[in-house]
């Protein structure tokens, strides 16, 4: 009987094996995220990291502007104030965003929004590759059910965390539409 079932299974594999591939099958893996819970989590998070790294760099600029004033060539001490403006300059703009953001749940600078809206699909792009995500969706949009398995809402919080820790480790740059130039020959 053994042998009787092993060949009636060679022949059936045999003859559906063509058929197989006649219809490939893909597997897809759909995940979702909450992109207002993203946008508005990690919005407040970036301009707060902004603000204190540009804070501690204006301070660092600051103290070392006094401390080798006298041994500073005139064209050194005017650079040395031109990169502690462009910084108070970038650091005002970024509390103003920040005062607005906290009033009215938005951002008016168009450069911010800019760099905010990149992180957060960089994040969600690379957190769905390394996932093995195919497809991506919004919670809010025509969604009925997903499973926590398939919430991608906090892996994407973490890459843009990890994001912020980059930041803080980082020289600021001024004035920030640098920071796009950065963000597009990355790409």
């Amino acid at each position: 009987m053994n042998k009787k079932f092993l060949l009636v299974m060679s022949l059936v594999l045999f003859l559906l094996l063509p058929l197989v591939s006649l219809w490939p099958i893909t597997l897809v893996r759909v995940g979702y995220v909450d992109i207002d819970s993203i946008i508005s989590t990690y919005t407040q998070k970036y301009l707060d990291t902004e603000i204190t790294v540009r804070e501690e760099y204006i301070n660092l600029l600051n103290s070392t502007y006094s401390e080798k004033y006298f041994e500073m060539a005139d064209v050194e001490r005017e650079e040395m104030r031109t990169k502690i403006r462009d910084q108070n300059e970038v650091l005002h703009v970024l509390r103003y965003n920040r005062n607005v953001l906290q009033s009215s749940g938005n951002i008016e600078d168009k450069n911010l929004l800019q760099i905010i809206e990149s992180n957060i699909m960089e994040a969600i792009k690379k957190t769905s590759e390394l996932e093995g995500f195919s497809l991506i969706i919004d919670k809010t949009g025509n969604f009925i059910y997903g499973s926590d398995d398939i919430n991608l809402t906090d892996k994407v919080l973490f890459r843009l965390d990890e994001k912020l820790l980059d930041l803080q480790n980082n020289e600021p740059l001024a004035p920030i539409t640098l920071e796009l130039k950065d963000e597009s020959t990355a790409e």
